[in-house]
């Protein structure tokens, strides 16, 4: 299996990692310290554990101690020759450890120099394996794709175009369980959804899409499409983009997306009219088209990619930010909205640093992006969140619509990022976004969301309110890994492999038997994956 490049932000804590270690008085060895069995004390910053991953980087900070003084510390990942890590004089280290595609183990050596070593290994996955779009569903279980919920366009990857329900009687024609995708290939890693489209990437870094192709946005050519409303507008089978075989990660956009390889391109394909695809055009695209960062001057490896509603987003690993597309809702974050009103471009066809980010985190390094609809978060290796774009349902933070607290008024349009207060003294792991709505999870395995978040009470009557910071709505979850984030609807996997959803429930969105109502289903549904229609 082709392995995966990861990331997390992580905090700098003083947690001790002493795991295995051995002795040596080999005295031909230079530095040898005669009589030395103790071995050096490796202190890693907590983040660093099995996890998912969604950043194809691991940022690893920590000190390595010992009174006979350290020879060495490397890193390895898999099979992968060793490579060396920088100390300072007190033995601290921070480092960029980019990976391929999957499952990375990563092993931290420490050497004295009497010999003794320790290590410290940890295994991160770098793939979303659930995935939630519109109100269709899917999970990867041993490299296998499950399906559920709505397929008027084949989203669900059935092979055909259904519905749930015809002539007002409920039928089940597209599963409202989950079901084994026959059609899938078998040694799927990563799948993400968006609107009513899906890709997925194999462990060869093979791309593959399916559903609604409106917009060219599944990126297999203008022929052979099928019709799904009343134009050739959908691709029913499940099946591969030319021309790209070496991806690490897809992004799945509203009407675009984007895919990076392992060389650091990022391509993009579907709709363009407000330059999102970034290759200096204006101009839609069925088939992949490169990014130009020609001109994005002292850019770095890129790590992560992302997309709103018309914009795109890119994370080197230099903690910089890159974006492009529409600016309509201060989206590229430059100090202003960008509209006909004030008479600001609001287009940009090619990438540009928000450079704002830097200014504002006061040198924190920015580890991971998320984009919902119109508003962007970014996650610090200080645990600090900062947000910006559209903010009129709270997706930000207290919106002058929806305040809390009456010295605490945002506007509905946050124009360069701003630090978001909750975080304090708090381990993030990962920040999330989608349509108007965020949330983050925690390293204690708790999520929190706010913004624009349905209820549904005793009597059926479903609500929206606009939570203006985060809450703890899913207090009988404390154990979540990682989630995937549909329109209105959300999925998570906890670290023991079980798999619950939670949200609207709409032609069978949730994949749960008890839940096919159309209506929000607050307390998380356990998912079970089935081969069985």
């Amino acid at each position: 299996m082709r392995l995966s490049r990861l990331a997390q932000a992580l905090t700098f804590t003083t947690i001790a990692l002493i795991l295995t270690a051995c002795g040596s008085d080999n005295d031909s060895e230079t530095n040898i310290v005669i009589g030395d069995v103790t071995p050096p004390l490796l202190t890693i910053n907590s983040g660093f554990d099995d996890s998912t991953a969604t950043v194809a980087a691991s940022f690893v900070a920590g000190q390595v101690r010992d009174s006979g003084g350290i020879k060495s510390l490397t890193y390895q990942v898999n099979d992968k020759p060793q490579r060396a890590m920088t100390l300072d004089v007190e033995g601290n280290f921070t480092d960029t450890i980019l990976l391929t595609l999957g499952d990375n183990k990563i092993t931290l050596s420490a050497t004295d120099n009497a010999g003794n070593v320790t290590t410290s290994t940890k295994t991160i996955y770098l793939g979303d394996t659930i995935a939630a779009g519109g109100s269709h569903t899917g999970a990867i279980k041993d490299g296998q794709l499950y399906g559920w919920g709505r397929n008027n366009y084949g989203q669900t990857g059935l092979g055909s175009a259904t519905k749930l329900a015809q002539n007002n009687t409920v039928i089940q024609i597209h599963p409202d369980t989950p079901v084994l995708i026959n059609s899938a290939p078998d040694n799927l890693v990563s799948i993400s959804f968006n609107q009513n489209h899906s890709l997925a990437i194999d462990e060869d870094g093979q791309v593959y899409s399916w559903g609604n192709d409106s917009y060219g946005q599944l990126g297999r050519g203008d022929v052979n499409r099928d019709s799904c409303s009343l134009i050739k507008d959908c691709r029913l089978d499940i099946g591969a983009i030319t021309n790209i075989s070496d991806a690490l990660m897809v992004a799945a956009g509203y009407r675009h997306n984007l895919i990076l390889t392992e060389d650091g391109s990022v391509w993009a394909m579907g709709a363009n009219t407000e330059g999102q695809l970034g290759d200096g055009t204006t101009t839609d695209s069925s088939t992949p088209v490169k990014v130009d960062f020609s001109a994005a001057t002292g850019i770095g490896n890129i790590i992560q990619v992302a997309t709103s509603s018309s914009s795109s987003y890119a994370l080197d690993d230099k903690g910089q930010v890159w974006g492009w597309g529409s600016d309509s809702y201060a989206n590229l974050a430059r100090g202003q909205q960008c509209n006909t009103a004030n008479n600001c471009i609001n287009v940009t066809s090619k990438p540009i640093l928000i450079s704002s980010i830097q200014d504002a985190s006061q040198g924190e390094k920015i580890t991971q992006l998320a984009a919902g609809r119109d508003h962007v978060l970014a996650l610090t290796d200080k645990d600090s969140v900062y947000g910006w774009g559209l903010n009129f349902s709270n997706q930000i933070g207290y919106s002058a619509k929806y305040p809390s607290k009456a010295s605490i008024i945002w506007n509905d349009v946050i124009t360069s990022p701003v630090k978001l207060p909750w975080f304090t003294d708090k381990q993030v792991r990962t920040i999330y976004a989608n349509g108007n709505l965020s949330y983050v999870l925690l390293e204690d395995g708790k999520a929190y969301p706010w913004g624009m978040y349905g209820e549904t009470n005793s009597a059926g009557k479903t609500s929206y309110s606009n939570l203006n910071e985060p809450s703890d709505k899913l207090q009988n979850m404390a154990a979540i890994d990682h989630m995937a984030m549909g329109a209105l609807h959300h999925i998570a996997q906890e670290k023991t492999g079980e798999i619950f959803t939670w949200g609207w429930s709409f032609e069978g969105s949730l994949g749960n038997k008890n839940a096919l109502g159309t209506w929000m289903y607050n307390t998380p549904l356990q998912v079970t994956l089935s081969a069985q229609l």
